[in-house]
């Protein structure tokens, strides 16, 4: 007779939390002697996914003896359609630095950076239109100074552009892409995160993407180098989403099914060679790679419990 916790593999899929059933189900004596007990399903330690269900090991903790402990997989097999799913009660936690911002809605947080964005790239727009049509660069240099990432810029005392820039796009195809993106693949992240942690992710990845950016013009030589840093803030997003749901798949150009760990590693592998080759053109490639690395830090940090 054995009596305490029994653990099985179940491919059910609920949502993490404690069940009951009522003693009317159960099927043999050795059950219905043992009928007082809880499945309890641990939530995963690195997101949110309470809301979410998702395959588990199965623990029913059983309150009297039992003689065969097989006969609780076939019976929740048979029975697991009636099962309560009790809600549980979290115990008040401590106060989170800036923990307010969790009060913000998902939804703001989400349409207020693709806001943000179409709005610093409209001025990017009226500014170069401005310059195009009157010839007065007045706006342009503005706009360079405050929302480009330089050493120039920094050093100058302007040192909010590093953040600025995490929002910066000044041609269609480069806001059409990386708005593209964003779009489909923020949602999740949020979803896991939420809204405090998303908005550390964003800032976070966009900042080591424009110090990464930076370090690497001066060690180059490239002094007076200067670029948007939005890409990097949104790699950040699609990186961390890969470590968390390697095998999700990823629509490349909105075709192409490609698994989500494929696609992060040939983007790092294809701005990696553009960097070392000197192939980059005008697009940022430091940047990109910074910001990807910057996702699988925070992936790693959360995953740990390092904060």
């Amino acid at each position: 007779m054995q009596r305490g916790l029994f653990r099985f593999t179940s491919k059910a899929r609920l949502y993490p939390g404690t069940y009951s059933l009522p003693p009317c189900f159960g099927q043999t004596a050795a059950v219905r002697s043992s009928i007082r007990f809880s499945v309890r399903i641990g939530e995963r330690p690195f997101t949110n996914l309470h809301r979410v269900p998702y395959k588990y090991d199965l623990r029913i903790r059983c309150m009297q003896p039992i003689s065969d402990p097989s006969i609780l997989k076939r019976w929740f097999s048979a029975s697991r359609s009636f099962l309560r799913h009790h809600v549980p009660q979290h115990p008040q936690r401590k106060t989170s630095f800036l923990g307010i911002l969790d009060k913000i809605p998902s939804n703001a947080i989400f349409y207020g950076i693709i806001g943000i964005n179409v709005a610093v790239f409209t001025m990017w727009f009226m500014a170069i239109q401005k310059y195009k049509q009157e010839g007065d660069p007045s706006a342009v240099l503005w706009m360079e100074r405050n929302f480009l990432n330089s050493w120039k810029n920094l050093t100058s005392g302007r040192i909010w552009t590093p953040l600025t820039a995490c929002f910066s796009h000044q041609d269609w195809s480069h806001i059409l892409l990386n708005g593209f993106t964003f779009y489909f693949m923020a949602p999740v992240v949020l979803e896991m995160l939420g809204s405090r942690q998303f908005i550390f992710l964003y800032m976070g990845g966009g900042l080591v993407a424009s110090f990464a950016s930076m370090t690497y013009a001066q060690l180059t030589g490239k002094y007076n180098h200067a670029s948007h840093g939005a890409s990097g803030a949104i790699y950040s997003v699609v990186s961390l989403l890969a470590c968390a749901a390697p095998k999700l798949t990823f629509q490349l150009y909105g075709i192409i099914p490609v698994p989500a760990w494929l696609a992060v590693a040939g983007l790092f592998s294809y701005d990696l060679y553009s960097t070392l080759s000197a192939k980059n053109g005008t697009t940022d490639t430091v940047g990109h790679i910074g910001g990807m690395i910057a996702g699988i830090g925070y992936f790693l940090m959360r995953r740990f419990r390092v904060f």
